[in-house]
């Protein structure tokens, strides 16, 4: 292998010397001082760096190393320099050729030799490794990236070949989309065979009154499959790609063809309630339109609805239908339900909801009970098995993959610090563009909590609104309008209320990747991010993930979790039910049946029901909720209260052996459900006076444990101590073994919360109380859902007291509740 000499300048006027066989690592290192002679530049002296102690090599022996190199070659110097140095060379009939090397390289007296792949650092090239070393300084410099954002980092540094480029990702601001995405998501070319409205077996009013030429290719895919033909199915296709048609579709035209009525149901009300509007104003002059959501029991000033369960086309929350069906032949309004043509279940992976999912998959299989003949349909955006799925529901699947325009996907590494900027930087210029259909750009932000939602809000310098289900429907029904007009570029709302946003937007941006205290899963982030981008509204969608490096739960960062979930596919809806929640659905079947093998037809309809039902009824036997007699089965009036009234099982009994100990109604209702909804005001200027991060809802563990410890409240001005002393005075008196977490602060503030009520107070003027005596916040949505689930606890009570003959109990409950709805 040939010799090759580099020679770089050195310090003052001095030369490195690299004798060199192939790129890396030289032979030695030495250091060349010239003189002036007579004659010219010559070597006055060449010192060989060794580590120990250097050495000199003879002038006479460096110059015929310079004779037997087939190259010489000068990396870049001064001019008086490379003068210098041409004058030694030709003195011996030398010459060199310019190169360029990597000067991280030369800082470790190594050469790399510049080549294409080089990548620009400020005004210089310099080779990928150090490139590389250079990167992952910067980063240590920053804080914490995992080594998956360093993967990133790095494949964004093979792509871009500038380093400056990559290292101001770790301090975003006007960075370009270009560096910051992640992928895209194309919008696939339709293959489906184009359908059109006029050519469908529809009746003429319905295709008039859905206003379209053709349909989107999952309705086509839907046609193909039977819909018009009574074929129940499982619809699984992205956000915004048209599955809500489908399902009205059938709906409608099964009741103007006289075929029964149409059930639409969601899991929330907000979403209830948009879908009521919407239905209203399609097809209200085809059919009566009502609404059916467990209307509030107390009394505010709110728009008027129809309820009316014999309309034609009732929209509701799972709940809420459910209750209905709860109430059996004993209630009213069932004989309206024997009429129906069509169920539409929106969101069907709800099944796998730990709190919820049992009584959805209970209410679908009472559902078919009650109504064999209508044609079901299923809807959801991910599921990750639909087949399996599609089977046990009886229904045939219809899957469509492909999104209705282009998602683009972003990432950013960002502190919690300059997440909101950040917000207002991508919003502001997400609302500057204008699609081909002559709309803004807006944006929905994702948080954790609602009282982030404010938060965020109030600190953009936009238009932006909170919106969760804290608020009233009011509140949310302006916050709605206010952004279908355009009025608004941002509005910011929790993860727990993804599946209820129904917002025309193009971008959102996931400010957290947490839902509370928990991580997103992959197919609540694939729900979330599938409100980006609406086909009749825009051209492209964009997701923006802020992750924070800094920020881990549960021993993974945020950043990881990012990767994590962008990476990931549907996840599968696995349904398990433990004992308890089987009891309780049993008990809700029997309120539909009669017979131990009717009961059995109804579990086994179920997908979580694992335990066999003469088992379920034995134990609900043994518990005295349910009766065999001539060989029928019935629930008994406790089984009967649990089912009617949404009870766990526990939950009845707790309220069964607190009536037997002569516990107050109201004692009974706070322990079932306290009010722990209450915020600091003053959570910022806590943290800095006590140096530790307070959260902000007043009722946590970690709020308790710090805030009102005596080394806390120490620390603290005199009027906050006097205010966090009143405070503990009042609500953390107890002498309970494990005070302050044995739940008594919360039943305490959750009967003052009653007590305002009881004054005449509405939730708007509760919640200015709560301020004022407390320096707390809380929202007039969550007092109201509060107030309301309170009375509807003390209904439960009431009925179990009167079972258990404990009448001036039942009498009490009875009459706190009305107090509590009639009180203004």
């Amino acid at each position: 292998m040939s010799l090759i000499i580099v020679v770089t300048p050195y310090k003052r006027d001095d030369f490195k010397v690299y004798p060199i066989r192939d790129e890396g690592s030289p032979l030695f290192v030495g250091v060349l001082s010239l003189q002036r002679t007579d004659k010219g530049m010559r070597p006055l002296r060449i010192r060989v760096v060794r580590e120990k102690e250097d050495e000199y090599l003879p002038v006479p022996s460096f110059v015929d190393l310079l004779k037997a190199a087939s190259a010489i070659m000068a990396a870049s110097m001064d001019p008086a320099r490379e003068a210098a140095l041409d004058s030694m060379l030709e003195a011996y009939q030398l010459g060199s050729n310019k190169v360029n090397v990597c000067r991280f390289c030369l800082l470790e007296d190594r050469i790399t030799f510049k080549r294409p792949d080089m990548v620009r650092y400020k005004d210089e090239l310099i080779c990928m490794d150090c490139a590389k070393k250079e990167l992952k300084r910067e980063v240590s410099y920053k804080g914490r990236i995992t080594k998956a954002g360093l993967d990133r980092l790095e494949s964004l540094l093979v792509k871009t070949k500038d380093l400056g480029r990559i290292i101001a990702l770790l301090t975003p601001s006007n960075l370009p989309p270009e560096l910051t995405r992640f992928d895209i998501i194309p919008a696939s070319p339709d293959r489906v065979k184009a359908v059109r409205v006029g050519d469908l077996d529809l009746e003429p009013r319905l295709k008039q009154a859905l206003s379209m030429d053709e349909l989107l290719p999952v309705q086509a895919k839907s046609v193909q499959a039977g819909l018009l033909k009574g074929e129940s199915q499982l619809v699984v296709s992205a956000t915004a790609t048209g599955k809500t048609l489908i399902g009205e579709m059938a709906g409608v035209n099964n009741l103007l063809r006289g075929k029964g009525k149409m059930l639409f149901l969601v899991p929330l009300v907000a979403l209830a309630n948009q879908k009521y509007e919407q239905f209203k104003k399609r097809y209200g002059q085809l059919a009566k339109v009502s609404i059916r959501v467990g209307t509030s029991r107390i009394a505010l000033n709110s728009l008027k609805m129809n309820v009316n369960l014999g309309s034609d086309i009732i929209v509701g929350t799972y709940e809420a239908l459910d209750f209905v069906l709860r109430k059996g032949e004993r209630g009213p309004g069932v004989e309206p339900l024997k009429n129906i043509g069509t169920v539409v279940i929106d969101e069907v992976h709800m099944l796998e909801d730990e709190e919820r999912g049992h009584r959805l998959d209970g209410m679908i299989a009472r559902l078919r009970a009650c109504a064999p003949g209508a044609q079901f349909i299923f809807l959801s955006a991910t599921i990750g098995n639909p087949k399996e799925i599609a089977k046990h529901l009886h229904a045939r699947l219809v899957e469509y993959e492909h999104r209705p325009v282009p998602l683009e996907r972003h990432l950013i590494f960002a502190g919690a610090h300059e997440k909101n900027r950040l917000i207002e930087e991508y919003a502001t210029r997400e609302y500057s563009k204008t699609s081909s259909k002559g709309f803004h750009g807006q944006t929905i932000v994702f948080t954790n909590s609602r009282k982030k939602c404010h938060q965020i809000s109030q600190s953009l310098r936009i238009q932006s609104a909170p919106y969760h289900a804290g608020l009233t429907y009011v509140q949310r029904k302006s916050v709605e309008d206010r952004f279908g007009k355009g009025e608004l570029k941002v509005v910011v709302t929790t993860a727990a209320l993804a599946a209820g946003v129904d917002f025309p937007a193009s971008q959102v941006i996931f400010e957290s990747l947490t839902m509370g205290r928990e991580w997103l899963s992959v197919s609540e982030f694939q729900q979330m991010q599938g409100r980006a981008g609406r086909p009749d509204y825009h051209d492209l969608g964009r997701v923006v993930i802020l992750a924070d490096p800094e920020f881990d739960l549960s021993g993974e960062t945020e950043e990881e979790v990012a990767f994590r979930i962008l990476g990931g596919g549907a996840e599968h809806v696995n349904v398990l039910y433990d004992e308890p929640e089987q009891m309780e659905e049993c008990l809700a079947n029997a309120c539909i049946a009669s017979t131990e093998a009717d009961i059995r037809r109804t579990n086994e309809a179920t997908l979580g029901i694992s335990s066999d039902t003469k088992y379920l009824i034995d134990r609900c036997v043994d518990k005295g909720l349910m009766i065999r007699e001539n060989g029928r089965v019935r629930n008994t009036p406790l089984g009967r209260a649990i089912a009617t009234h949404f009870l766990k099982v526990e939950d009845a009994f707790l309220i069964r052996d607190r009536v037997y100990k002569k516990a107050r109604p109201l004692d009974i209702a706070v322990e079932l459900e306290p009010f722990d909804a209450a915020y600091f005001r003053n959570a910022e200027r806590l943290s800095r006076i006590l140096g530790v991060n307070v959260p902000s809802r007043a009722f946590s563990p970690a709020s308790l444990d710090i805030v009102f410890s005596g080394e806390s409240i120490a620390k603290m001005d005199r009027s906050l101590q006097a205010q966090f002393t009143d405070f503990a005075r009042e609500f953390l008196d107890c002498v309970c073994e494990d005070a302050p977490f044995c739940g008594c602060p919360e039943r305490k503030f959750s009967k003052k919360i009653v007590e305002y009520r009881l004054q005449g107070k509405d939730p708007r003027g509760i919640s200015r109380a709560i301020a004022a005596d407390y320096d707390l916040s809380a929202f007039d949505g969550d007092i109201l859902g509060y107030l309301d689930r309170l009375t509807r606890n003390l209904d439960a009570i009431g009925e179990i007291a009167r079972i258990l003959n404990k009448h001036e109990a039942a009498r009490d409950a009875k009459a706190l509740a009305q107090q509590i709805e009639d009180a203004e």
